[in-house]
């Protein structure tokens, strides 16, 4: 059983570590799709789709459509991390414009 647990807390780190590698390199590189992405990362591409599925739906990264050539391009961009973070339930954590 302790095995088990170590794997899993293993497979999740592994798992995190993927994706805010993802992120920072879209962050770094916006606009690309599945398939430059995995072209530049060396990756797979339905590895690149698993990751960007989770992200997109965390909102972390936001994917925008539009037709090329009768076909739909999607494009991912990552999402600043202010809008992540819920002030409000921050109780002694000052926006980043009131800190002095």
């Amino acid at each position: 059983m302790f095995k088990l647990k170590v794997a899993n807390q293993v497979r999740s780190k592994r798992a995190f570590e993927t994706r805010w590698f993802l992120y920072e390199f879209i962050h770094k590189n916006p606009g690309l799709t599945i398939y430059a992405l995995s072209k530049r990362l060396n990756w797979t591409t339905g590895k690149v789709e698993h990751y960007m599925k989770k992200l997109v739906k965390e909102g972390i990264v936001k994917d925008s459509q539009e037709i090329v050539n009768g076909r739909v391009k999607k494009a991912y961009q990552s999402t600043p991390f202010g809008e992540h973070i819920n002030w409000d339930e921050m109780k002694h954590t000052k926006k980043p414009e009131e800190v002095k």
